[in-house]
């Protein structure tokens, strides 16, 4: 690291002999400003800051010491040089108490000055260092406490036991977790760090008296809260609860552009009972379909009617996938809306089912790509979705399945029917012509290689190709069977088994019907013009 050096003295030449031998050396430091008196020096310290100050004592409108005890005062830290001359050392209670160690005797010789310098370097270093050590186990330490809180919260939550100590206390009469999720924002809660810089700027001013926020991230999409303080009864908390998310709801959206929703449990007086309240905003926060609606209570949902068969949302469900597979987006999304709104007449009892039902509908619509001919890769593994499924309202599982079915649709209609047939017809023929010497090479077996059903691939390999697969096998085995008894003197057994038949008689029949002989007349016939 460059330091950084203030030169004060008021004789001239003392000042160049200084630069000129801090320039010449080796030291790692630079020269910001030289200055010809106190008043002067003390201008130049505060404007740029430097950590050496080198500074004679005697000099006119201030002195040295009282240049340092000025600089002191004004919060700025450096290490101090003094240069002094015999009649001068009256000072050195004075340098002493403000922390000078180091000083140059008039006259003194460049060595001297380089010896004095290397030593504050060094001082600088060793602090410098010390420094960031302390820094780091500060960090460490905040980190430790930050883990041990992030553990202590989610054991609450999940109703388990946190053999340790926290480093916070829930206090209150009433306890209550819920859920809150902000959408349009930059906050990144994957740790919880972050969760805790969120908490610091809503606590101030925005929660009501009483009131205590703490929170946790499962998923890092949104926060599982935990609230609790005192009130009058448990609907006045709950009341209390409510003006604070609207409060910060508020801040949120206009000062930040970020929208909030939040859903929350019943208010409990043991803090053992978290579980069974964050269990009950997790009920009305997945089973929420209504962007209208912010902020969630239990209790206060509408009514739902369980009148929904599985027959309704699986035809629901195949709409959405026939739809997917022929590349109609509207008729897909058609599907979805029908099938959110069979999901939100469910009872909040159903939720589980529903994320069940979501994740095999993904599941299933992955499939299908795959087995018309897509890469995975094209769209987006279920694994990426697993959050949003798992811990998700309605609402977010109707916008996650809208973009996945929009991104699916997008892909097929970018390949067009002929595009993708052309190159499954070209795979198709690789494969046999990698495979013929294989007995149990057949359409079926192809079929599963490309990843189709076995009547579509039968179509377009005869569209595409102008002959059935199983006139085409027979011919490219034939071809290669006239080619090895033209080319090769291997015998006719050999050849049946490099063209896939096992039975020699049933080989030789098959030549027989493709080049009008039997393969020992052919390969006779082959000889006989060889030798002309």
């Amino acid at each position: 690291m460059m330091y950084r050096i203030l030169i004060v003295d008021d004789e001239d030449y003392v000042r160049d002999l200084l630069v000129r031998n801090i320039q010449k050396s080796a030291l790692e430091v630079d020269v910001v400003a030289v200055a010809g008196d106190g008043e002067e020096g003390l201008r130049e310290a505060l404007l740029n800051k430097p950590d050496i100050i080198i500074t004679d004592i005697a000099m006119p409108f201030m002195n040295g010491l009282e240049l340092i005890r000025r600089i002191q005062e004004a919060g700025l830290y450096s290490k101090n040089v003094v240069i002094s001359g015999y009649d001068e050392f009256d000072y050195a209670k004075q340098a002493i108490s403000l922390g000078v160690k180091d000083y140059l005797l008039k006259p003194f010789l460049p060595r001297e000055m380089i010896d004095v310098l290397t030593k504050v370097i060094q001082e600088l270093d060793s602090q410098k260092a010390l420094l960031q050590n302390m820094s780091l186990l500060k960090e460490q330490a905040v980190s430790r406490a930050g883990l041990a809180r992030e553990k202590a919260l989610k054991a609450l939550i999940r109703g388990k036991e946190w053999g340790e100590e926290p480093d916070f206390i829930l206090e209150g009469s009433f306890y209550a977790a819920g859920v809150i999720r902000m959408e349009g924002g930059a906050w990144d809660f994957g740790k919880q760090e972050h969760v805790e810089e969120f908490l610091m700027l809503i606590r101030n001013g925005y929660l009501s008296a009483g009131i205590c926020l703490y929170a946790v991230s499962f998923d890092g999409i949104q926060l599982a809260s935990i609230w609790c303080g005192d009130g009058e009864n448990e609907e006045h908390f709950l009341k209390k609860i409510g003006e604070s998310l609207e409060k910060v709801s508020m801040s949120l959206e206009k000062y930040y552009h970020i929208q909030m929703n939040s859903a929350l449990g019943r208010a409990y007086r043991s803090q053992t009972k978290l579980v069974d309240s964050y269990r009950d905003a997790m009920a009305v926060w997945r089973g929420n379909l209504d962007v209208e609606k912010r902020f969630l209570f239990y209790g206060e949902e509408s009514s739902r009617k369980e009148e929904i068969s599985s027959s309704q949302i699986r035809e629901w469900k195949n709409q959405i996938r026939l739809s997917v597979r022929a590349g109609q987006e509207a008729g897909a999304l058609a599907g979805l809306s029908g099938l959110m709104k069979c999901y939100a007449s469910m009872s909040n009892r159903k939720n589980d089912y529903v994320g069940v039902s979501v994740g095999e509908l993904v599941y299933a619509i992955q499939n299908d790509m795959e087995q018309d001919g897509y890469d995975r890769a094209d769209t987006e593994p279920l694994s990426s979705m697993q959050d949003r499924i798992n811990y998700g309202s309605l609402m977010d599982m109707n916008h996650m399945l809208a973009t996945y079915i929009e991104k699916c649709c997008r892909v097929v209609r970018e390949n067009s029917e002929e595009t993708r047939a052309d190159a499954v017809v070209k795979q198709m023929k690789q494969i046999i012509e990698n495979d013929l010497h294989k007995t149990e090479l057949d359409l079926d077996g192809v079929a599963l290689k490309v990843h189709f059903s076995s009547s579509y691939v039968r179509q377009i390999f005869k569209q595409y190709a102008g002959e059935c697969f199983g006139e085409y096998l027979i011919r490219k085995r034939m071809e290669r069977a006239g080619s090895l008894l033209q080319k090769t003197s291997m015998k006719i057994q050999e050849v049946a088994d490099q063209c896939g038949y096992e039975n020699q008689r049933y080989f030789a029949s098959s030549f027989k019907k493709f080049y009008g002989c039997t393969p020992t007349e052919f390969k006779k016939l082959v000889e006989e013009e060889n030798l002309y």
